[in-house]
């Protein structure tokens, strides 16, 4: 097993080329389909991170960490410190509950059907979002 740590600043200018570097390190442990999925996950997750976890910190960060083992990769997020915890299992619609032609509500319940495992919880004064990603036979 691989561990990476990161760190993001809280603006959605960073959320793009953090899904990049990211993605980059998965490449060789996940295949396509997987790999598509992680993005996709880590892309909403971080994007509704910076945009609703409030937290009066102006340099606000956050951490993440990413777990690569064989055929499976782990990720981390943790809320910038502060931020009000928001678990998405207690919050996700269906997706065949939400408007297709809606511009934004689609996120928690992508994460939910692309991660073939979530935990929310308690990190020391940070929450964590962690998510599972494995091949799919």
């Amino acid at each position: 097993m691989t561990l990476l740590c990161f760190q993001m600043p809280s603006m959605l200018d960073d959320v793009d080329p953090m899904v990049v570097t990211l993605a980059s390190h998965v490449e060789s442990v996940l295949e396509v389909e997987a790999r598509f999925r992680f993005q996709l996950s880590v892309s909403e997750a971080l994007t509704n991170l910076v945009i609703h976890a409030k937290t009066d910190a102006k340099d606000a960060v956050i951490d993440i960490r990413l777990t690569l083992g064989k055929g499976r990769v782990s990720i981390e997020i943790f809320d910038p410190t502060g931020a009000a915890p928001f678990d998405i299992r207690a919050h996700a619609p269906h997706l065949s509950l939400v408007d297709p032609t809606l511009e934004s509500g689609r996120g928690l319940g992508l994460i939910m059907e692309c991660a073939d495992s979530l935990d929310y919880s308690p990190s020391a004064d940070q929450n964590r979002l962690k998510l599972d990603f494995l091949e799919r036979p």
